[in-house]
C-alpha cells in the first residue's frame, strides 16, 4: 500500500513534460508494467502519448531548417569559422616571419655599421665601397621600420 501511494505521489509531483509517453502492458509473468517505452514484443496500451510541441507540428524540412538556424546562431557558421581559423593561422605565420625579418635586419645594420670587410659569394674577404655600404645601411633601417614596428 505504501509503495502505490509513494508511486502515485512521485507521478503527481514530477513534471508532466518530462515524460515522452506512458505505456501499459503485461510481462511474461502476467504482472502489469507501466513504462515510458513500449515493450519490444507483444501488445501494449498507450496511456498517454508523447507531448506534441509546436516544432513537432512542423513539416520535417521546416523542422530541420529551424534546427540549422539555431545551430548557426549558437555555434556560428562552420564555413565562416574555417575561414577565420585559416586567417588566424596565416596571421600567426606572418608574425613569425616578420619577427625573423626584424632580427635579420637589425643584425645586418649592426654588421654594416661596425665592419667594412665582408665575405663575397666565393668566400673571399672584400672591402665594401662607402656608397654601397651607405645604401645597404639605409635599406636595413627601412626594413627595421617595416618589420619591427
Amino acid at each position: 500500500m505504501k509503495f502505490k501511494t509513494l508511486a502515485a505521489l512521485v507521478l503527481l509531483l514530477s513534471p508532466i513534460s518530462a515524460f515522452s509517453g506512458m505505456y501499459k502492458y503485461q510481462d511474461e509473468s502476467g504482472t502489469w508494467v507501466y513504462s515510458q517505452q513500449p515493450p519490444a514484443t507483444g501488445e501494449y496500451k498507450t496511456i498517454r502519448g508523447p507531448k506534441e510541441t509546436r516544432s513537432s507540428k512542423l513539416p520535417k524540412e521546416a523542422r530541420e531548417e529551424k534546427i540549422k538556424k539555431a545551430r548557426k546562431a549558437i555555434l556560428g557558421d562552420p564555413a565562416e569559422k574555417a575561414k577565420k581559423d585559416k586567417v588566424a593561422k596565416e596571421t600567426a605565420k606572418n608574425a613569425d616571419k616578420r619577427t625573423e625579418a626584424c632580427a635579420q635586419s637589425k643584425k645586418a645594420l649592426e654588421s654594416l655599421q661596425v665592419y667594412r670587410r665582408f665575405l663575397d659569394k666565393d668566400g673571399n674577404a672584400t672591402i665594401m665601397d662607402n656608397d654601397v655600404r651607405a645604401k645597404r645601411i639605409k635599406n636595413a633601417k627601412v626594413n627595421i621600420q617595416q618589420f619591427c614596428d
